[in-house]
């Protein structure tokens, strides 16, 4: 049977088995159907019939003595009269609408219901609202006398008062000379103390606003008089809302669990039934069935996730909430849910190799649920990190597992910019750490020491004397570090990158000093420890003259075609202002960088240890049992992601495509070097010494930079680039191509 078949067979047997399981129906389909709808009318009536609860009930409040509770409520009651006379007024000065003439009539005919309960019937929910903003007299008070502060203190922090009003003198004075002033003592925490506050703040206002309207009037003097200023403040911030900041982190923590029972079922529940020795030894290749068992669970992640955010959008859309909670200016955001669906699909992945990595060492089912739940947790912490409102999808967290992907969702619900490399960035992460938990996974699963687990299974995984020698890397290794290290670069590159005003030295000389123990020193510690053949590991092998000579010409012709290819590229997308401005940060540092100096830093040292890592660990570790070209283009599309400038990413990528090539066929890294040190040397002279190039023709005299990118380069230039160019790749390719275990340090004449 084919590939292709083998893992269909699996994967429609192993998802058939589990959704016929009544537990994984119930937890994917039930419990988003039903959840969601049930949450948000519940909060919504909830939150309404607390409001409305709270604005009947009676307010207890503690004063001093009789006098101050007689001014107090003088004031209260004033202000309700003043209410209901200026109610009146609008209600004459305005037509009654057919909503409002029906809501009479109703109230007149049915006097059971309330006049609360029946406008709540009759108007929308945007309504109540507008109705809650609304000025609310006080109708219900009781005014407690407790004589001294201290036992009014007291009582609102026993909650028998809700608060507690102070008042410096006994009689309230309406004179202009004389200020009235009033302290409160109240609870935050308490939710009726801080209602009973706001309330009666707000009369205290209200009666001011009266007061002083009456006293400028009575002197003839204009509303304005004390207001020199009118400033309105326009607010084009999407306002907070349920969908986001709720529904972003969970529909990460239902992803989660949407794969936390098959994972669980097909890893610890086969070894639990008896059947996953049976299973290993039939004949059929453990990638195989890893394989089938991983695409099910992804499955079931995806599904569930998208049933969830189904079920938000069915209930919102149809549910009535979609102009109150939504922040895309009263509709609900569609095409942004799907948006948010697809980006989803590389965290399901990364979600389900995790739990199958770790259900795989649990020997039952109820031993891989204790395994799960400090992953659930360790999963939450960068979660919780992104659903703070002050945080932002820039710096470190565009590459932050799990919480890019809460503020991608979070950002794109409520209505926030969010550009296109963002979400690339975020994507591109997230899908290297998926490769890396996947290629972790397919090493787990299957292992001796896992199927046949013991109490030292886990500890014996990793002890050194339970290694075998091995030529190369692992795909799991070498992928597992270049995903780790990714985002530990972007944050030291994030940490380093220089301020307004200053120049790119610092960054430079750190990142020069960092790379050889990032890129060189714990790699090959890896490898060591792991007895994994250090000379095979990095390809440190002496190359044919030839391949030296097609090193060469690489590193002298590279820059040729890429200069137009950016240029190319800059005709049609254009150039991002950002990296113009780091372009030319750049430039100005390299100039005033001693020539040596600037060429160690940019063109030496950066080109032994990429390639050590990149075209050595990296692609030893993806060659395994994978076509060569698959290797080499995993590996290129590494290289570029790691250089963090999307547009250059073409560009990046082709370079590690040549380079990985050149390695693969000399089987050394040493020409990659050669052409990797030339092509940035090239680049560095170009930007200091740009009259070297113009005297030889290279580039053209009107344009003596070739870093501005904005001219093409002479077309005997381009030819000759392109000549030697092609000519470095046919001299690589005299030889016939070189078998895996050949690149490995094996002997097989089998072809890649």
């Amino acid at each position: 049977m084919r590939w292709t078949s083998l893992v269909g067979t699996i994967y429609v047997k192993e998802l058939v088995d589990i959704l016929r399981d009544h537990r994984t129906l119930i937890a994917m389909i039930v419990v988003p159907i039903v959840l969601y709808p049930m949450l948000m009318l519940g909060s919504v009536q909830a939150v309404s019939y607390q409001k409305e609860a709270m604005r009947e009930e009676e307010i207890i409040v503690g004063v001093l003595n009789d006098e101050q509770g007689q001014s107090l409520n003088r004031l209260i009651h004033a202000d309700a009269a003043a209410l209901k006379r200026e109610s009146n007024d609008e209600q004459l000065s305005q037509h009654q609408s057919p909503e409002r003439e029906r809501w009479e009539s109703r109230t007149m005919r049915d006097s059971s219901i309330s006049r609360g309960a029946a406008r709540d019937k009759m108007f929308a929910p945007g309504t109540l609202i507008d109705r809650d903003s609304a000025p609310q007299p006080i109708n219900k008070i009781r005014i407690l006398v407790l004589g001294s502060e201290e036992r009014i203190d007291a009582a609102v922090r026993e909650r028998s008062i809700h608060v507690g009003v102070i008042l410096d003198r006994d009689e309230l004075v309406d004179q202009p000379d004389i200020q009235n002033k009033i302290q409160f003592h109240s609870d935050k925490e308490d939710v009726r103390s801080s209602n009973a506050e706001r309330r009666l703040r707000d009369v205290i206002q209200r009666t001011a606003d009266r007061t002083d309207a009456r006293r400028k009037s009575e002197r003839g003097l204009p509303q304005t008089f004390d207001e020199p200023f009118a400033v309105e403040t326009v607010d084009l911030s999407a306002p907070p809302s349920i969908l986001g900041q709720v529904l972003p982190l969970i529909l990460i923590l239902m992803t989660i669990t949407g794969a936390i029972y098959p994972a669980i079922d097909l890893t610890a529940g086969e070894r639990e039934r008896n059947t996953l020795e049976s299973l290993m030894v039939c004949p059929v290749p453990v990638i195989h069935l890893i394989v089938g068992k991983f695409l099910v669970v992804t499955t079931v992640a995806i599904m569930g996730a998208a049933l969830n955010l189904g079920s938000v959008t069915a209930t919102v859309y149809f549910g009535g909430f979609n102009k109150i909670i939504s922040t895309t200016g009263g509709s609900l955001p569609l095409g942004k849910m799907a948006l948010i669906l697809i980006c989803l699909i590389p965290f399901a992945v990364l979600m389900s190799a995790i739990m199958i990595a770790v259900c795989s060492y649990a020997r039952t089912f109820k031993e891989a649920q204790n395994y799960v739940t400090p992953v659930i947790l360790a999963v939450l912490i960068p979660g919780g990190i992104a659903a703070m409102p002050a945080t932002r999808l820039d710096g470190v967290m565009l590459v932050m597992p799990v919480g890019n992907m809460v503020l991608l969702a979070r950002d794109l619900l409520l209505g926030a910019v969010v550009h296109g490399w963002q979400v690339v960035i975020v994507l591109l992460s997230t899908t290297l750490y998926a490769v890396a938990a996947v290629a972790i996974a397919a090493n787990i699963f299957g292992r001796e020491s896992v199927v046949f687990a013991d109490v030292e299974s886990f500890r014996g995984h990793f002890a050194r004397t339970m290694f075998r020698p091995a030529p190369r890397p692992s795909l799991s290794m070498s992928v597992l570090y270049a995903s780790l290290l990714f985002p530990l670069w972007f944050f030291i590159q994030a940490a380093l990158s220089p301020a307004g005003g200053e120049d790119a030295k610092a960054l430079l000389y750190a990142t020069s000093k960092l790379m050889p123990i990032l890129f060189v020193a714990i790699p090959a510690f890896i490898a060591w420890y792991w007895k994994v053949d250090l000379r095979g590991a990095f390809a440190l092998r002496l190359p044919e003259s030839k391949f030296v000579i097609a090193g060469l010409f690489l590193g002298l012709s590279a820059w040729i075609p890429a200069h137009e290819i950016n240029l190319i590229q800059q005709h049609i997308i254009g150039v991002p202002e950002s990296l113009e401005r780091n372009a030319q940060l750049l430039v100005d540092t390299f100039q005033h960088m001693p020539l040596g100096m600037l060429v160690l830093v940019i063109a030496i040292i950066p080109a032994i240890c990429e390639e050590l890592l990149f075209r050595g660990f990296l692609l030893s570790g993806l060659f395994g049992n994978r076509r060569a070209w698959s290797a080499i283009l995993a590996s290129a599309a590494i290289f570029g992601v790691f250089h963090f400038f999307l547009f250059k990413f073409v560009v990046t990528a082709g370079l590690g495509v040549v380079l990985a090539y050149l390695c693969w066929r000399s089987r050394s890294i040493i020409p990659g070097m050669i052409a990797h040190c030339l092509h940035n040397t090239i680049g560095a002279l170009s930007a200091v010494r740009p009259e070297w190039f113009t005297q030889l023709r290279l580039i053209p005299a009107q344009n003596p930079s070739s870093n501005a990118e904005s001219a093409h380069l002479p077309a005997f230039t381009i030819a000759i680039g392109i000549i030697v160019f092609l000519s470095a790749i046919a001299l690589s390719s005299l030889v016939a191509p070189l078998g895996r275990k050949q690149i490995a340090g094996g002997v097989s004449p089998r072809n890649a």
